[in-house]
Parts: C-alpha cells; structure tokens; sequence
C-alpha cells in the first residue's frame, strides 16, 4: 500500500507540486472572512471582492499550465533532497498564511531551516535513509 502510494506521487508530482505553488499563489492574492475581504490591505466591498476574485481565477487559469510545464521540465533535473526541501519551504509558507500564523515562529524556523538544507546540500537525504 505504501509502495502503490509512493508510485501515485511518483507518477503525478508534476501536477502535485503545480498545485502547491498555485495554493501558496493563491492565498498570497486576498484574504476572506467571516464578514470581510482584504485584497492589497483594503476591505473590500461586494462588488469589488466579485471583480478581484473572477480576475484572481481568470488569472490562475492563465498561469497555471505555466506552472504545470516549469515543473514537469524542472522535475527531472531536481534531487529528491532539494525536491523535499521545497515542499517543505512552500508548505509551511502556505500554511501559515493561510492560518495566519506568524511566519517566523519558533515551530516554523525549524521546518525553514530544513527545507534551506534540503535545498542547499539535497545529498543529506541520503545519508538519512
């Protein structure tokens, strides 16, 4: 089970990582509440909110398959050590904007510091497994 799952994220990381870039894209463009949206530091009303969230969808349709193809290239040229850093980087980005939580506290640094190792020297992974 865990090898047919391996696989899967094998076979489909290009869409995999596509979604995780346009998910930190996405919530980097406005924030919506409970009673309120915020594009650019603003509230926003109704009438604006509607305009900026078709343009943000319009948008994402068109950059998405560029995302798509810079990964399905990049993919092959990227060791599984920089590949996990990565997500480990946009991931804890993504989350912490999307909760808003602070981006610099002390359980975030570490996933950080991490990801920045992967990055820089993706070799250790193998010292690990």
């Amino acid at each position: 089970m865990v090898a047919e799952a391996l696989q899967y994220v094998s076979n489909h990381l290009d869409t995999i990582m596509t979604g995780l870039t346009m998910a930190v894209v996405g919530i980097s463009v406005y924030e919506a509440r409970d009673g309120f949206f915020l594009f650019n530091g603003d509230f926003q009303g109704k009438y604006g909110a509607l305009l900026i969230f078709v343009g943000t969808l319009f948008g994402a349709s068109l950059i998405t398959p560029m995302v798509s193809n810079m990964w399905e290239q990049s993919l092959p040229h990227i060791p599984p050590g920089q590949l996990l850093g990565t997500i480990l980087v946009l991931g804890m980005l993504g989350v912490n904007k999307a909760a808003e939580w602070n981006f610099f506290d002390i359980k975030s640094l570490p996933v950080y510091g991490l990801g920045v190792v992967l990055i820089a020297n993706p070799e250790l992974i193998h010292t690990v497994a």
